[in-house]
């Protein structure tokens, strides 16, 4: 059976009707409020102008968003088999309407941002009254909406001097961040009601639909930018991973677990650890094996129409010199973009212990103690519940976290220690890393079991073997671009590359991986050198400044004695 049908509304030149709405905008009275407070010698100023143009874009766009759900929605009653005139409930045309004013306000943000700077308010509309208005048809829901712009511009007027400002462009700007302030406010009040009231498990069926509104792509009644992308996973599968395959299998049944939350029922059928801890040195794969599991995560969501979205969490994202500011923060993006999410969710936190200084330090600060009280109400189900709508793959390099912190986030723990075997070695160098020219490295060569043990007995980690195999592409690839390679297409260039690129003997690349090896070799003991300088530098220092302390404090005894012993 063929899943529910897209749902794509993108405007054509010129709009759909925007004569039409234009029209209403004149009757609701919106155009003459903006010119009773902005009046330019020949009517609307630019800025005005400009404003109202994309109030009339935005709505227009908005009512055809309205008219095709509603058909949408007709189309699946429809489906019922029934030849009785299909007949929306009450909760269905709240259903549309509501879609109908998050569409307007998400376009109408957008563009008022454009304009004018953006309003400081954070208060929502209040919601009295909300629903009945929402339960009209789409046009008359938009009308209303912006006759209350209007009346929200008049009264904002008469509350504030900004309104009355003498010159013209500083009225055009405020006129323009006032509207932007009432879209902003209405967006909330909606967004409240969809997400916390009996609209939720509407946005969860329309997750389950593609849904494009003028460049946006709509997961539920959220929305973001077509040229945003989805994650900022790597493009990696689980299949790339060489080694760690109890940490990969550990992380890909949690993914799976996670998938089978019942999002009508709001409850897993299954009692999960939402936590995957990994503990290893720099390059053993945490990072890519944790891209790979996401990857694998949203492709099995997509897979079963599943709603999903995969977060990674940055440090740029959530660290603030500001008190508190980290910590609030991060509770922002677990209880709106994790749990807030229409569907289910997974999360990537690399380096964790940096994040969290230990209690027992001493001179723990009470930002640090902030972000240490969010992370425990997200591992202790405080924050948000464990309840199995999402899971969290969170690594580090060192622990360095105090017992209390490692013992909520350590719940799962897995040491990641990345490609052990000669033959982990070998399928990680030759068969993913160099799988692009693997036909110039000489595959079958018995001498790729030497290359094997010789990187054992390295201990490279994953990402040194990867700089390792970067160097032997290059080498590969070095090659002088005939003439004709640039005027060729695309695949004839690659078939020159294959002509032209030089074959590599298993000897070379032992030879390669030992200069590479010496290198680190020298480079280790140059920074150890540097090290031990550095520390024998600090304690001469400190016992010069100790000498010296000690003579300032002899001569400071000799002058008292001797002041004490002279004749009065």
């Amino acid at each position: 059976m063929s899943g529910p049908s897209p749902l794509i509304v993108e405007p054509p030149a010129g709009g759909f009707d925007r004569a039409g709405m234009r029209a209403i905008v004149k009757d609701v009275g919106l155009a003459k409020v903006v010119h009773a407070l902005v009046k330019a010698p020949f009517g609307h100023t630019v800025l005005s102008l400009r404003m109202l143009d994309a109030v009339i874009a935005c709505a227009d766009l908005a009512l055809q968003v309205g008219e095709a759900l509603h058909a949408a929605l007709l189309e699946d009653i429809a489906r019922t088999g029934t030849l009785a005139l299909p007949e929306p409930t009450r909760d269905q045309r709240l259903f549309i309407g509501a879609f109908t004013v998050t569409a307007l306000c998400d376009a109408l943000i957008v563009a008022l941002a454009g304009l004018a700077p953006s309003p400081e308010s954070s208060a929502d509309l209040d919601a009295a009254g909300l629903e009945g208005l929402l339960e009209q048809p789409p046009r008359a829901v938009i009308g209303r909406l912006l006759a209350m712009a209007g009346k929200y511009l008049e009264i904002q007027a008469k509350r504030h001097a900004a309104g009355d400002a003498p010159r013209e462009d500083e009225r055009a700007r405020w006129v323009v961040t006032t509207v932007h302030a009432f879209v902003a406010q209405l967006r909330g009040a909606i967004e409240r009601l969809t997400h916390l009231g009996r609209l939720r498990p509407f946005g969860v069926a329309l997750a389950r639909r593609k849904v494009i509104v003028g460049g946006r792509r709509y997961e539920g009644f959220r929305s973001r930018a077509l040229a945003e992308e989805v994650c900022d996973l790597k493009p990696v599968r689980t299949g790339d991973i060489v080694g760690n395959r109890e940490y990969v299998e550990a992380g890909l049944r949690l993914a799976r677990d996670v998938a089978a939350y019942d999002l009508r029922q709001r409850r897993s059928p299954k009692t999960i650890n939402p936590v995957l801890f990994g503990l290893g040195r720099p390059g053993c794969g945490k990072t890519i094996t944790a891209h790979a599991i996401g990857n694998y995560f949203l492709e099995f969501c997509e897979q079963h129409d599943i709603p999903a979205r995969f977060r990674v969490i940055r440090r740029t994202d959530w660290a603030s010199s500001y008190q508190n500011a980290s910590a609030s923060t991060l509770i922002k993006i677990f209880k709106e973009e994790v749990y807030g999410f229409d569907g289910v969710c997974g999360v990537y936190w690399p380096d964790i212990d940096t994040a969290f200084a230990s209690r027992a330090s001493g001179d723990l600060r009470s930002e640090e103690k902030s972000n240490l009280g969010a992370v425990f109400g997200i591992f202790d189900g405080t924050l948000i519940p464990r309840d199995g709508k999402w899971f969290m793959i969170c690594d580090a390099n060192y622990m360095q976290m105090d017992e209390a912190t490692v013992s909520r986030i350590a719940q799962n723990p897995f040491t990641v220690r990345g490609p052990t075997s000669a033959e982990d070695y070998v399928t990680l160098l030759r068969d993913v890393l160099l799988r692009d020219v693997r036909d110039r490295v000489s595959p079958d060569d018995p001498g790729w079991a030497e290359i094997g043990r010789t990187l054992v007995e390295s201990d490279l980690s994953g990402r040194q073997v990867e700089s390792v195999a970067g160097n032997i592409r290059a080498h590969v690839q070095d090659f002088e671009y005939p003439a004709r390679y640039f005027k060729a297409d695309y695949e004839e260039r690659a078939r020159i590359i294959a002509e032209l690129s030089r074959p590599v003997s298993t000897q070379d690349v032992i030879a390669r991986i030992a200069a590479y090896t010496e290198f680190q070799r020298q480079a280790e003991e140059r920074e150890a050198a540097e090290r031990f300088e550095r520390e024998v530098e600090q304690m001469v220092h400190q016992l010069n400044a100790g000498r010296a302390a000690s003579a300032r404090a002899a001569a400071e005894l000799e002058r008292a004695l001797a002041a004490a012993d002279a004749p009065a």
